[in-house]
């Protein structure tokens, strides 16, 4: 059975430096949301979801797991998704909480978005709803 890319175990990203890190992992979100739109599966799966999450979410790992995690999202038709509203943002050492308002797919929901710094930026490490 095809597993369905980090996007859909969250539906919900690296950091432009720079700011505060409530900031970066913000944007994260926000790139996130941009690179699912757009089906930007290079910026995406390379650069704003961790390692372990893609290994987990799509079931692939070592090299393989960028290449399955792009070929997943080029495979979602029709998933849209919309950044309402941006609330609290935590931060922890090296992980951050983003909660957030998405509407997907015309349905209006909490969603919560856990990142983690890896190679110095923030990356969606898994995500829920509230």
């Amino acid at each position: 059975m095809l597993r369905t890319l980090p996007v859909l175990a969250v539906v919900g990203l690296a950091a432009c430096g720079g700011g505060s890190d409530e900031s970066d992992a913000e944007q994260t979100v926000r790139d996130f949301v941009e690179a699912t739109n757009e089906r930007d599966g290079e910026r995406l799966c390379g650069d704003l979801v961790t390692q372990k999450f893609k290994e987990q979410a799509t079931g692939a790992s070592g090299d393989r797991v960028d290449r399955v995690c792009r070929q997943q999202l080029e495979l979602m038709r029709g998933l849209r998704l919309r950044l309402l509203a941006v609330g609290k943002t935590t931060i922890e050492g090296e992980r951050a909480t983003v909660r957030t308002r998405l509407d997907i797919d015309g349905v209006k929901a909490p969603r919560v978005f856990l990142l983690e710094k890896e190679d110095g930026s923030w990356k969606l490490a898994s995500g829920s709803s509230e």
